[in-house]
């Protein structure tokens, strides 16, 4: 929410990609999940869907014998997915424009060396079972996180918190709104979010910007008719 980072930049962050002390951090790769047979994953995916959506209503119609052979069949579906192995992989960014340096705020600076400590601390308590792989974010013995793990865990944070659903990457939309309705430049915004264009960010947040344009016309309507009213009633000096 802070920095506009993609989740494959965030769960992507060596620690020597963080400099705490000069509050700066640069992006310069993602992780991502990725690899088997690409085609037969599709079509196992999309069976997975449409298995998943007639046990939906096979559970309404209370239909018992269905939904036993609806189960089966997902499971044998979920397990041929599972036998076409994704691995993870440490991959560039996406454009030379996403290889940035951001300055970090004091509170997300603050964070991280919380963070950091936390980490320190599961790694004592992993012992020899601590995979020493120098992430940012690593699960609790020290190898990659998984972005869908992330995902997981987030929107679980949500709903605990009873906040409404909002995705994941909606978050980097969120740091944008927020540095634009705050006066940020739009080139300093297309920066931090690491667009190869000034064009893609003005026109994912067009909305945004006609917004700040008629709030400009607005405080210049406001300055101007404080200036009439100064020389319509001018003011008068005692002698």
């Amino acid at each position: 929410m802070a920095l506009g980072l993609r989740i494959g930049e965030v769960v992507g962050l060596y620690w020597d990609d963080v400099d705490l002390d000069a509050a700066t951090l640069r992006v310069q790769r993602q992780l991502q999940r990725y690899g088997g047979d690409p085609v037969a994953r599709r079509s196992l995916r999309a069976d997975r869907k449409r298995l998943l959506a007639a046990l939906i209503v096979a559970k309404a119609s209370r239909n018992a014998d269905q939904c036993k052979t609806l189960r089966a069949q997902l499971a044998d579906v979920r397990a041929r997915l599972r036998a076409i192995g994704t691995t993870l992989h440490f991959v560039d960014v996406k454009t030379e424009r996403s290889r940035r340096e951001i300055a970090l705020p004091p509170i997300v600076v603050r964070s991280l060396r919380a963070h950091r400590q936390r980490q320190l601390e599961e790694r004592l308590r992993a012992g020899g079972s601590w995979t020493e792989n120098n992430l940012v974010f690593a699960t609790p013995i020290g190898t990659p996180l998984e972005p869908r793990s992330l995902k997981r865990e987030y929107d679980a944070l949500l709903a605990s918190s009873g906040l409404p659903t909002i995705r994941f990457q909606d978050l980097r939309h969120t740091a944008a709104t927020l540095l634009l309705a705050q006066g940020v430049g739009l080139r300093t915004v297309m920066e931090v979010l690491g667009h190869s264009q000034i064009s893609t960010t003005a026109n994912v947040y067009s909305h945004i910007l006609s917004e700040m344009k008629k709030d400009a016309a607005d405080k210049m309507d406001a300055v101007l008719k404080d200036e009439q009213s100064g020389r319509d009633h001018p003011r008068t000096s005692k002698r």
